[in-house]
């Protein structure tokens, strides 16, 4: 069985997943694993996704493949739909955006090259990061970033824990806003990787493009507008229409603009365990609610 296919099987269309339970009428399609930013294993956020009840759900992981693979063969993938995916970052002008990937072949060998060179850019500036805190004086080490898991892409979120650990920081955000925000003097920007590769990279691995949580870019509509409508010039399918920061407002104008270009709408609660202990899996802050023919509509359009 080949690599795209074995996905597939596990991703519903091989089990006998025919009908929707009671109470599974939401879905969670932005999720994180330990793998990158988040603090649960891949499993573990399985069990968690089967937990809230949900009808499906997708793991985004930054820039890796990494935490699909143990979802796929925990053979706990029963009475629950799942969809292989990725969050992919890259730079738009004067602003870092982040594209989600949906239903990728995660055995794409020019997926996989990518991802590996990103990698491999992402390991040389965290170096060069941990250089200037020891500069400093401050204790940073690739092996307290690691956390144990010699697997996982190290970002900002990662310095920002250790900083919290070793008492330079009470929380997250005085991390990014003291030492590792934009601007701040142990930040160092990651490789260049322009939109219109990462839309094209998704689309050759068989998966659909979609922007995700438009309104954390802090653009004007008229910006944010304007990007989409780029994005959409390099093949995106889709945009995250509900997301843990938006509010109904942003919410509307988003599925109007979804009309308006005849996009697929998506959403999840960008779900990292405790490293974002305010947002829980399915129902974000409490509120979100992703309806569930989204994943139906995304999955009959692949």
């Amino acid at each position: 069985m080949g690599c795209l296919l074995l996905v597939r099987f596990y991703a519903g269309e091989g089990h006998s997943m025919t009908h929707r339970e009671k109470g599974q009428t939401m879905i969670d399609l932005h999720l994180h694993s330990d793998a990158s930013d988040g603090t649960l294993k891949p499993e573990e956020v399985l069990r968690a996704a089967k937990e809230k009840g949900l009808y499906a759900f997708a793991l985004t992981d930054h820039d890796t493949v990494a935490g699909i693979p143990p979802i796929l063969h925990s053979g706990e993938l029963t009475g629950i739909h799942f969809m292989p995916g990725i969050e992919l970052s890259c730079e738009a002008e004067k602003h870092e955006i982040h594209i989600l990937g949906y239903h990728i072949d995660i055995c794409n060998q020019n997926l996989l090259n990518t991802l590996e060179g990103l990698r491999r850019g992402r390991r040389q500036r965290n170096l060069s990061m941990i250089e200037k805190f020891r500069e400093d004086g401050i204790p940073m080490t690739l092996e307290k970033l690691l956390h144990g898991n010699e697997q996982t892409v190290i970002t900002r979120a990662h310095f920002a824990r250790v900083l919290i650990e070793e008492g330079y920081c009470a929380n997250k955000e005085q991390a990014f806003k003291k030492y590792v925000g934009d601007g701040c003097r142990y930040y160092i920007p990651k490789p260049y990787f322009a939109p219109a590769d990462a839309v094209r990279l998704i689309k050759d691995a068989g998966g659909t493009a979609v922007l995700a949580h438009p309104f954390q870019y802090h653009l004007s509509n008229a910006e944010l507008e304007e990007l989409i409508r780029e994005l959409i010039s390099f093949g995106l399918g889709g945009i995250e229409v509900y997301h843990s920061s938006h509010h109904h407002g942003q919410t509307v104008k988003l599925r109007q603009w979804c009309r308006k270009y005849g996009m697929l709408a998506t959403g999840g609660s960008d779900f990292h365990g405790s490293n974002k202990p305010d947002i829980e899996i399915g129902t974000g802050r409490g509120s979100l609610k992703v309806p569930d023919h989204l994943y139906d509509e995304l999955k009959n359009l692949l």
